[in-house]
């Protein structure tokens, strides 16, 4: 009697147990379903941008082989920062997202003037007024990013292709103000062509729920660390004369964000 009373309890206890991880399994598949199956929907990225950043100034054949940008500011690299809105306008199947996009930067460098000695030995002399020149990159491109890679084949990796227009604005300036030179204002434009061809990175999946739960509180659909080779071929494009060549070839690199 002992015996089948035991048997019948221990029954009861499996029983229970069983019940109790059944139902804690049907909690994490109701959770996890819900999870998987909510996704917002997807119309814009965001690009946080920065890169190493030298003008090509000293490049332009008129200087006859002088290079005033690298004797005043040197050769190092300055930081350009940016931002880059795409509105992906178009999804073409199995392909990726098409759409325009636009983007703004900014540089700024500076370093004590030269000035050419007025009398004696030639030359150039080191003064101790500052001279400082900001660049104010600015484009706007078609943005192709074959996503199909990650969303069909599940391999993480975005390669995209950026090309169109960009104008930079540039003030050269010292402590009195902007500068001056036989009678030319240090303020200018600069206009040219923008190309870029990067490969993105998408985080979600080194943690996927984390992922959707930043989908569902913020909107973000995908997170990408990049690299992008970046040309701006600012040269004038036959409609500016000798403008100041303020383009520059560099890696950027930065997170992007997909809403």
């Amino acid at each position: 009697m002992k015996r089948a009373v035991v048997a019948v309890g221990a029954a009861g206890a499996m029983l229970l147990l069983g019940r109790s991880a059944l139902a804690q399994e049907d909690r994490q598949e109701v959770l996890t379903s819900k999870h998987r199956q909510y996704e917002s929907p997807q119309h814009f990225a965001i690009e946080l941008r920065i890169s190493p950043f030298t003008p090509d100034i000293d490049s332009d054949p008129a200087l006859g082989g002088q290079t005033p940008f690298g004797t005043v500011f040197g050769t190092s690299k300055r930081i350009l920062l940016g931002l880059e809105f795409d509105w992906q306008a178009v999804r073409i199947p199995h392909l990726g997202t098409l759409g325009p996009g636009i983007g703004v930067s900014y540089v700024t460098m500076s370093a004590n003037a030269q000035f050419q000695q007025p009398h004696g030995p030639s030359g150039t002399l080191t003064s101790g007024e500052t001279t400082s020149l900001d660049i104010y990159p600015f484009y706007a491109v078609a943005v192709l990013r074959a996503d199909a890679i990650w969303r069909e084949l599940h391999v993480p990796l975005v390669p995209y292709g950026k090309l169109g227009l960009g104008y930079s604005i540039w003030r050269a300036s010292n402590s009195l103000g902007t500068s001056h030179a036989d009678g030319i204002s240090g303020v200018g434009g600069s206009l040219g062509t923008q190309l870029g061809v990067g490969l993105s990175l998408d985080l979600n999946v080194f943690d996927e729920y984390s992922a959707k739960n930043f989908d569902e509180s913020m909107g973000v659909n995908n997170t990408y660390l990049y690299a992008e080779y970046t040309r701006a071929d600012l040269q004038g494009l036959g409609v500016q004369s000798d403008p100041l060549r303020v383009g520059a070839q560099s890696w950027t690199f930065g997170l992007a964000f997909e809403f």
